[in-house]
């Protein structure tokens, strides 16, 4: 009897180690006047052309290839259109991700009679062909009127490796970065379809599931200063809370704050409720919940690929029911700058699920941000920020300050600038300035005609090493942890 409970109890233990997969990671961190666009598809559903607006359970649904691009080398493709209010697009950034349940190459169910007190009960096994594949990475992309182009990607998870991964259904996550594919081709705005992604045809337990999504950051110079940042990862979502910490940004120092989250997801089903996304409010210490009009509150993840308010329709076959997979950008409600609050350093969002399971593979956030954040990300040649939590080598600062490029601003003296803050905004350039002097620092301020944005330095000199000890000096002073060098007009 004890060794039985024992088995069982050890048996228990591997199973929830088992369900974990891989935990989020960093993957991508951007700084720009900029936008995104999330655009994507399933790629297994009840039909290979037509779409799926039912509600039926995903793992009582025989499923098949979604196959649209009448192209007989290919098993699989579905399609999605990229549209901005941009007439070109300058691409910063291009990630594609694809996912999918595969267990088997095809699945099917059988009943069995329990015997016993049970024996009214019938229990479905599900059985089927292994993989024939393990090469689930490589994969075709099509640019809006182009061809085929192989993909080869980075696998990120697949269970398949794992023995004791996820037995059941066995879903893997791949990423590839396809920034110059975009930047080459002759058209960004248009369909694009992607084939051979892999997954389990007919039915598998919880059901097969599988889709792609494109992540794509665009410059626009009228556009506010932003963040834009990803994780991958393969998180098992059930029962017990998941939270991503989000940080490394200086939300704006004035005004509302736009910030949106993008997701992707496996096993989301419609019928199953109690699946949240929350965002933490850090100065009430609560979870708020998010939703709108595609995304209910207590059924967040819902086997629907929806952009703000709505579905998202341009794409062939557009199922309303995307028979779990899901894809999402929604908005932050931010009334009042209550979740991301002037001049935040980090955010937190939680997911949870009661009733059902699902798979989180892909999460982005972006937030306006002060430009004083900005511009030492973008602009590396001409400026010197030191990391305070190093031990500083003061020869090998010096000389990188010495040799990073001089930009060049009209009207103000050649030299090195410890500058303290940039401002958008004139008002509160002239606020932080005040701010300064009344606490005893001598500060002084030039506008760049290229930005037209206002710097307050407090100190400048053509020997670097006394504005490299001053740095050092004031660095570690709450007003001035972003404090940089600037070389200017050599």
């Amino acid at each position: 009897m004890y060794r039985k409970a024992l088995l069982l109890s050890l048996i228990a233990v591997c199973h929830f180690h088992a369900q974990n997969g891989l935990p989020f990671s960093s993957n991508k961190k951007v700084y720009l006047k900029g936008h995104s666009v999330l655009i994507g598809n399933n790629i297994v559903s009840t039909h290979a052309t037509k779409p799926y607006d039912g509600k039926s359970f995903n793992d009582v649904l025989k499923l098949k290839y979604i196959d649209i691009d009448e192209d007989k080398s290919t098993f699989s493709s579905s399609e999605a259109t990229l549209k901005t209010n941009q007439k070109e697009l300058k691409i910063e950034y291009a990630a594609l991700y694809w996912s999918a349940i595969y267990k088997y190459e095809k699945g099917r169910t059988s009943t069995k009679q329990l015997k016993g007190k049970n024996k009214h009960i019938k229990q479905t096994i599900y059985e089927g062909s292994e993989r024939q594949s393990t090469d689930v990475n490589t994969i075709l992309l099509k640019t809006p009127n182009s061809t085929y182009t192989p993909i080869n990607g980075t696998v990120i998870y697949d269970s398949y490796n794992h023995e004791k991964s996820f037995p059941d259904i066995k879903p893997y996550v791949c990423y590839a970065d396809v920034t110059t594919i975009l930047q080459n081709a002759e058209q960004v705005h248009g369909n694009y379809t992607v084939a051979n992604i892999r997954a389990t045809q007919g039915q598998v337990s919880g059901g097969s599931a599988g889709g792609w999504l494109l992540y794509v950051i665009y410059e626009d110079e009228q556009s506010k200063p932003k963040y834009f940042t990803t994780y991958n990862g393969f998180v098992d979502v059930f029962k017990k809370p998941v939270e991503i910490t989000f940080e490394d940004f200086k939300a704006s120092e004035t005004g509302e704050i736009k910030t949106s989250l993008l997701l992707g997801a496996l096993e989301g089903d419609q019928k199953f409720k109690t699946d949240f996304c929350s965002f933490l409010d850090y100065k009430n210490e609560t979870y708020i919940p998010l939703f709108n009009k595609a995304r209910p509150k207590l059924n967040f993840f819902n086997s629907s690929i929806s952009m703000g308010e709505g579905v998202f329709t341009d794409r062939k076959p557009n199922s309303k029911n995307t028979l779990g997979f899901d894809l999402l950008k929604i908005q932050i409600p931010n009334t009042n700058n209550t979740i991301i609050s002037n001049n935040m350093r980090h955010a937190q969002v939680r997911f949870n699920s009661k009733a059902d399971r699902f798979y989180l593979f892909f999460v982005a956030f972006e937030t306006e941000i002060n430009p004083i954040f900005l511009e030492p990300k973008t602009n590396t040649e001409s400026i010197l920020v030191i990391d305070k939590n190093t031990k500083p080598d003061v020869d090998e600062n010096l000389q990188k300050i010495k040799n990073i490029k001089s930009a060049a601003i009209p009207s103000i003296e050649k030299g090195y600038y410890l500058v303290t803050n940039v401002f958008s905004s004139k008002k509160n350039a002239s606020n932080w300035m005040s701010n300064l002097k009344e606490k005893g620092f001598d500060c002084n301020s030039y506008v760049n005609p290229k930005n037209d944005w206002t710097y307050i330095y407090l100190i400048h000199d053509e020997d670097p090493s006394i504005i490299y000890e001053k740095q050092k000096e004031l660095s570690n002073l709450d007003d001035f942890e972003d404090i940089w060098i600037l070389k200017i007009n050599f």
